[in-house]
């Protein structure tokens, strides 16, 4: 069973696939992946430097990610360019993956997905477990977390879908707006209901 743990910017997510794997399952996460390939030696830093130019590139040979974020945020075009040359790389790592899990005879692998419903793959899943919170209580945690100003944060935001999107879509909700504690026992139901 492939289950996909989504949800906003500052909404909870690593929270939950934390919690997943102190418990013993496997989680992959796309979000993890793409740091991988953006990394010093990574997949696509060959494509972020042939198509965005050295300057977008670290000394120690990560990519500039303050600095992708002001050149895509805001230029649609930009943007695709860069998922071009990341997303596709992500999606064909996360495969390999699930394949290595199927292969092992694991029953169930969580997959952390950030854009879920803005790539439009939530049908790909035996289930979706959205992470919601409320929007100032994300805006806050982002801001401290990864020390970005408000409106960069909004920015990014704005686009993704928002939480009534994900909602609708999905079947399952995690409301983070919380405790830890209480994010956990939501989370303990819903591995009871899916008998794991």
């Amino acid at each position: 069973m492939k289950i996909a743990v989504t949800g906003g910017i500052g909404s909870g997510k690593t929270a939950v696939t934390d919690y997943l794997s102190s418990k013993g399952y496997t989680v992959i996460d796309a979000d993890q992946i793409a740091h991988q390939i953006t990394a010093p030696g990574g997949k696509a830093i060959p494509y972020i430097r042939n198509h965005f130019g050295d300057d977008f590139i670290r000394e120690d040979g990560s990519m500039d990610r303050d600095k992708m974020r002001e050149r895509v945020y805001g230029n649609p075009d930009q943007l695709r360019l860069l998922e071009e040359g990341t997303t596709k790389a992500v999606i064909r790592v996360v495969e390999d993956r699930v394949r290595e899990c199927r292969d092992r005879g694991d029953k169930v692998v969580f997959l952390a997905i950030p854009l879920l419903f803005e790539t439009g793959s939530a049908g790909d899943y035996d289930a979706v477990w959205s992470v919601v919170a409320d929007n100032n209580v994300r805006i806050r945690r982002v801001m401290e977390r990864d020390r970005l100003t408000e409106e960069m944060v909004r920015k990014i935001m704005s686009r993704q879908v928002s939480d009534d999107v994900r909602r609708a879509g999905s079947s399952d909700i995690i409301d983070n707006s919380g405790t830890l504690a209480e994010l956990h026992s939501q989370v303990d139901h819903l591995l009871q209901k899916y008998i794991f």
